[in-house]
């Protein structure tokens, strides 16, 4: 289940990686009003009919979680954003790759919280796998950007718990940089 925005954010990146995306950037903007997430891959892309598919609750291909017969992050992720005020789009090119972009009203009763973004920054960057992975998270102007290549320069491997730790706290600080 969704419980808040991360939640959403970090099921589009795991799709990414799952779609066997080289190359994934991740753009959060918050204003007073809304946060906006842009999330694009080098996957493999999507057809029209499997856009459509990715929309229905009660399709799925069965590779990602065999024997389930619902797929339910992109119709929940639709449903929230439409309940609340806000958009959703995917824009996709077979052999290309995939966007998916969201926007929430923040001052609508029902949006989700944000939860709890260094945490689901520090969850994707560590996902196993070669891929590099850009975040630019933007707020009220300010705004920090993190590329993975750089975090596995520095600490050279993520899966440690002592380096997963550095990152949580490198990430915590970089949030708490940014004006409330």
């Amino acid at each position: 289940m969704h419980y808040s925005i991360t939640d959403f954010l970090a099921d589009i990146v795991e799709n990414a990686l799952d779609a066997g995306s080289r190359s994934t950037r991740v753009d959060l903007v918050q204003d007073e009003r809304n946060i906006a997430v842009t999330v694009t891959d080098t996957g493999k892309g999507m057809t029209e009919a499997e856009i459509s598919r990715v929309r229905d609750p009660f399709s799925t291909d069965g590779r990602k979680h065999p024997g389930r017969k619902v797929g339910l992050g992109v119709p929940f992720l639709v449903q929230a954003t439409s309940l609340t005020g806000g958009d959703f789009d995917i824009r996709s090119r077979p052999g290309e790759g995939t966007t998916v972009f969201f926007r929430f009203d923040l001052s609508h009763l029902d949006t989700p919280p944000l939860g709890n973004l260094p945490e689901t920054f520090r969850q994707m960057l560590s996902f196993p796998g070669n891929y590099e992975m850009e975040i630019r998270r933007e707020k009220c102007g300010e705004f920090y950007q993190v590329a993975r290549s750089d975090i596995l320069e520095t600490l050279e491997e993520l899966s440690s718990a002592g380096s997963l730790n550095l990152l949580s706290t490198y990430l915590g600080s970089l949030e708490e940089s940014l004006s409330p």
